[in-house]
Order: structure tokens, then sequence, then C-alpha cells
């Protein structure tokens, strides 16, 4: 372990972390890693099967609600090219509702005029849904374990790349435990980082993350850099008190001067543009565009809707994808709604979003119903 203190340091929290952290580079390169398709970090279980559906076929709405848009894709297409005698239409509406959602008009009418000719019937029309919007653009999210591992290492990468042009960024501490000595290191790695990117910083589980950051200190079981990523942490939430309070306790353990509070920098107001979600207007309620992390709002606005409901359609006829990221909100909020004793159905949705909805078990608390198709 290394000192993040010498006599001549400065007095600034991030000045202090800084000079105590090594050389942080780029990071790996997201191309060339391995990109693993889940993450355990969020506490999804993916069912093996969907009725006998092909494992290829889950594979691509999981890369799907990845983001992959390509890789689904190429993957559907090969799984066409590879299964010529079946006549199964679902991988074929999957790829259609793919590209309606993406807006890729040429391949699209390129399958339909294949699916005709395959099945001897009219093909889907293009009628694409709700397209993103650039002013809708989310935060983009880190999302730690109990532990920085080699998961962790591979989404670093593309973290910080797509930090580069965003006006902030999300941490997501909510399944983080106390950390060992190494899991501290690299946490601070990526907060100092961030602070030299002059980074506005939203935490996510940040309130809890502090109380069990600060149990451990209390217990004697933090590490001097646990210290650190406690100032740092509350530094972050806006916490002046109680980090000059644990400053003082720092100073005092490790004999040295505390280190200074500074302001965390402001994060832009969120908001005010076209692409808010959906206003329901009857006893559907509808979710709209790529709900994804930093607008998974909408999940807490149907809950509110359903409050004083025995039943509620969800409307996804406007969802282009729904991020694997947030997943496990939408199920925590339909256990809620099925413990208040409210049933939801999901109607509309495109085959992507309605496999992976089946695959990570929302059927156990939804019904989950296909999407009408002439």
């Amino acid at each position: 372990m290394f000192s993040f203190f010498r006599k001549d340091k400065p007095d600034d929290l991030m000045a202090f972390l800084k000079e105590g952290q090594p050389d942080v580079g780029a990071g790996p390169s997201f191309n060339q890693a391995k990109q693993p398709a889940l993450d355990p970090g969020a506490g999804i279980e993916v069912q093996e099967a969907v009725g006998g559906l092909a494992p290829e076929l889950e594979e691509a709405a999981v890369l799907y609600a990845n983001g992959k848009i390509g890789e689904t894709a190429a993957l559907l297409n090969r799984y066409l090219l590879d299964h010529p005698d079946s006549r199964d239409p679902l991988p074929w509406y999957m790829l259609f509702d793919l590209y309606e959602a993406s807006g890729q008009a040429a391949p699209f009418e390129d399958a339909a005029v294949d699916f005709a000719v395959k099945f001897e019937r009219s093909p889907p029309t293009w009628s694409p849904r709700n397209r993103p919007q650039a002013a809708s653009q989310p935060a983009p999210v880190m999302a730690y374990g109990e532990k920085y591992g080699s998961l962790e290492r591979v989404k670093q990468g593309r973290f910080f790349q797509d930090a580069e042009p965003a006006p902030y960024v999300r941490l997501d501490f909510s399944k983080t435990q106390s950390p060992d000595e190494e899991t501290a290191l690299a946490l601070l790695g990526d907060i100092v980082r961030l602070n030299d990117m002059k980074k506005p910083v939203e935490l996510i589980g940040g309130p809890g993350f502090a109380v069990r950051l600060d149990a451990a200190r209390q217990g004697g079981r933090l590490t001097e850099s646990g210290w650190f990523l406690l100032m740092a942490v509350l530094q972050l939430l806006g916490k002046q008190e109680d980090f000059e309070n644990i400053a003082v306790d720092y100073a005092v353990g490790f004999e040295v001067s505390p280190p200074s509070y500074t302001p965390p920098l402001e994060i832009p107001v969120r908001g005010g543009g076209a692409s808010g979600p959906a206003v329901a207007t009857g006893p559907s309620f509808p979710l709209s565009g790529a709900i994804v992390p930093g607008n998974e709002g909408q999940f807490l606005a149907l809950k509110r809707f359903a409050a004083d409901k025995k039943q509620v359609e969800v409307d996804l006829s406007q969802v282009s994808r729904i991020d694997f990221a947030v997943i496990g909100l939408l199920l925590e909020t339909l256990i809620e709604l099925s413990q208040a004793g409210c049933k939801v159905g999901f109607k509309e949705g495109n085959e992507l979003v309605n496999t992976l909805l089946q695959l990570v078990g929302v059927n156990q608390f939804a019904a989950v119903l296909g999407r009408a198709r002439a």
C-alpha cells in the first residue's frame, strides 16, 4: 500500500487523492475487450429459456437491451441464414422491430421482400415508432458491485468514453458494500479521474453507501483508502458538516492536517425538452422512447399512476428499447404494485422488448402481451 499523504500535500481532498493515485490512463479499449452481455451487479437473473426460445434469440434480446444494435442485427440475420427451413416468424419480427426502432428503412424493406417470399403473405409495413431524441441523451452510469473486478474494468473503458461528451455522469453504489483496500483505491481512482475531467457526478445509492462506509469506520474496519472514499462520497453528496467531522477524526487518527471540503460541481438541470415521458390520459399508461439510465423516472411515474388502481395497462408501443441496467428498477416497481393488489399488463411492445421482459421474469408479476400485427 502506498500512502496518500506527504507533509507537503495540499489541503484540498481531490488534490490529496490525485497525488496518491497511480497514473490513470484511458483504460482498456471497450471495442478490444469482450463485453459481458449481463451485469451481475444489477442483480438480475436471466431465465435459461422462454417457452423453448432459441438461445440465439435470447442472446439477441439481451444484446439489444445493452444497446448493441449492430451486433443484434447481425446475430438475427445469421440466425435466419442458418435456419432456412424454420417457419417461426419471431426472429423476423425481432429484426423488423429492430430496424424500425433504429430508423433503418432500407434493410427493413429488403427483409420484407424476403419475408413475403418465404411465408407467401404480406410482410409487415414500415411504421417506425418513437425514435430516440438527442435532447434526452442520458447520463453515462458506472455501476459498482461488491468488488472492483474484471467486469468493472471492462465497463470502465466504455464509461469514460461516454463521459467525455456528457454534461454529467452517474456512479451507482447501491450494490457496493464496505470495500477492501484494492476496491477502495479503484473507486477513488474513478472519482479522481472524473474530477480531473470537471464532470459533475450524481450518486445512485450514495447515502446508503456512506452509511455502510461510516459503520465500517466506527467498527475499525476501514482502511486509510476507505477513509478517503468516505470523505469523497460525502463531498459528492454535498454533506459538508459530515465531511468535516470525518476529516477531523481522520486528522486525529493519522496525525495529519485534515483535508478541506470543496462543494461538488452542480448537476445540470434535466427535463424541459420535448423528450419527456408520455402523459397518461386514460386507463392505459404509456411509456416512451429508450428507457435507459437517466430517464428511468418513467417507472416511478407508473407507480404513482397505479397507486389507486386495481388494474393497469402499460402501453409499450412507443418504447424503442428498455436498457438492461434499468430492468431491476422495473422489477421492483412491478413487485410493489403486485403486492399492493394491482394487476399490470404490458401491451404493444416490440418483440425484442417483450422477449427481454420474459427472460428476466417480468411475467411472474405482470402479463406480457404480443404486438398486434396486420
